[in-house]
């Protein structure tokens, strides 16, 4: 309540109407069903909703300067201005996790301006207590939006919520929106994680016949990639859900070919390949997913 009553006298006290938004916000999040649910997150909150506020100051004064014959456009200089001042959306991430990879995959699809902060999962000093504040679990990834108003958390969750365009400056990643491209984004998404993961965990771990069920599973699969990505001709969460654990799979047991059965994830792992934010999120050093 400390930090509740120094944000209300915030409010009262500034002319700034990007620090009033910034501290309603602030409040939401720590109040709201849809963001935290304790004033204990209020520290956190605080910080991310500067950035809010930076980045609605800078807009303003963008639009402030086109309107007064600043040169260009309304819309280009308020857009620079956005693309030069703090992002409001937070992605916590380990880049060698396959599931917080998912994430980055999504952001990058999806054109996101996001900022990207590494969490040290293993340190000797444990992970920090900020990032508890906003995931007790203590698993990434985390994404936080619209200044911390909303706290995302658990991969295929996000990537549901990146798909519908919800991140700020996002697309959508749902391809050409039809019921059959959903039915398609929803097959692999599922047969990726309660299929692809387990056999292929059991493979890495065990061997022998494990390897041949793996590779009768990838066979069955290859004839669903519709090309060049999974469902089509646009990048989806599917193929975001699907590319950290394929990929991995193929750089333990591949390559994966025409002559194994599986040429058409061959040509969809060379088009990830060749893709700009399939190619960012790619690490020489990486973890399986257990």
């Amino acid at each position: 309540f400390f930090y509740a009553g120094t944000l209300l006298r915030a409010t009262m006290t500034s002319k700034s109407s990007a620090v009033r938004a910034a501290v309603f916000t602030t409040l939401f999040a720590a109040t709201s069903p849809i963001g935290c649910s304790s004033f204990a997150v209020l520290p956190t909150a605080l910080s991310v909703a500067a950035s809010a506020a930076a980045q609605r100051q800078s807009r303003q004064q963008a639009l402030q300067m086109a309107s007064s014959g600043g040169g260009g456009g309304i819309e280009e200089l308020a857009n620079n201005a956005l693309r030069q001042s703090p992002s409001t959306t937070q992605f916590y991430t380990h880049k060698m996790c396959p599931y917080a990879q998912k994430v980055w995959l999504a952001l990058e699809a999806g054109s996101c301006p996001y900022e990207m902060q590494q969490i040290d999962l293993y340190g000797a000093g444990g992970k920090p207590d900020f990032f508890l504040d906003l995931n007790p679990a203590g698993e990434v990834p985390v994404v936080t939006c619209f200044g911390g108003a909303k706290i995302l958390i658990d991969s295929e969750y996000i990537l549901t919520r990146i798909a519908e365009g919800v991140i700020e400056g996002g697309r959508s990643l749902c391809g050409d929106g039809s019921e059959e491209t959903n039915d398609m984004m929803d097959r692999w998404r599922n047969d990726i994680n309660t299929k692809v993961k387990v056999v292929g965990k059991q493979a890495v771990l065990r061997g022998g016949k494990h390897v041949d069920e793996l590779m009768e599973l990838l066979q069955s699969l290859d004839g669903n990639v519709v090309g060049p990505y999974l469902c089509g001709d646009a990048v989806t969460v599917a193929d975001c859900s699907a590319f950290p654990f394929l990929w991995r799979l193929d750089d333990e047991f591949g390559p994966l070919t025409e002559e194994n059965g599986c040429g058409n994830i061959r040509a969809w792992l060379d088009k990830c390949g060749e893709t700009e934010a399939f190619k960012k999120t790619i690490q020489s050093a990486w973890w399986w997913w257990w």
